[in-house]
């Protein structure tokens, strides 16, 4: 059951991932990579609990399906875009992230004035692609904290959270077309 309840526990946990979000940037702006290692555990959290507690305590509500993904969205993106500004990802990867998110979100204000039914449903390889872009923020936070020897495991997070990345763009792309055409001839 879905409640409408505003301020829960969930949704302050959320809140909570929204605020530390710019910290984390000024962490890593200053050169203080531990400490937005420690913001992005606290984050991290904030977001297993806020689902736990939403499920468990039987607390979930529209703005925390809403306001969670956003949280993520809002943590990942600024710390990607944050990374590579300070020269830390290339821009291949910075671009193709950038450029999914931007597909994911025209792709969704397109669908709702279509359709007017907008129902998010995370895919296998966008679960996928989150979870690689978490582990390459964190791996290149770890790499400026501790200067790691290990090269080939940073490259090897780059490209496959690039190649991911795409390649949930291109399916968010593809299954959102065939969503509307099938809307469309069906109404």
């Amino acid at each position: 059951m879905v409640h409408n309840r505003i301020l829960n526990i969930p949704n302050i946990l959320t809140l909570a991932r929204i605020v530390i979000t710019p910290f984390i940037i000024f962490a890593i702006m200053e050169g203080e990579a531990v400490f937005a290692l420690i913001l992005m555990g606290i984050a991290g959290i904030t977001d297993m609990l806020d689902g736990a507690i939403a499920r468990y305590f039987n607390q979930r509500s529209i703005v925390g399906a809403f306001m969670d993904p956003l949280a993520d969205k809002l943590m990942l993106i600024s710390t990607i875009v944050t990374l590579y500004f300070i020269e830390e990802i290339p821009l291949f990867l910075f671009l193709a992230v950038v450029f999914r998110d931007l597909v994911i979100v025209v792709g969704a204000i397109a669908y709702e004035m279509v359709t007017g039914k907008l129902e998010m449903e995370p895919t296998m390889s966008s679960k996928i692609t989150t979870f690689l872009q978490i582990t390459l923020v964190l791996t290149v936070l770890a790499d400026m904290a501790w200067d790691l020897p290990s090269e080939l495991f940073e490259l090897t997070v780059i490209w496959s959270t690039f190649t991911f990345t795409c390649i949930s763009g291109v399916q968010y792309m593809v299954v959102w077309m065939r969503k509307a055409v099938s809307d469309e001839g069906a109404g």
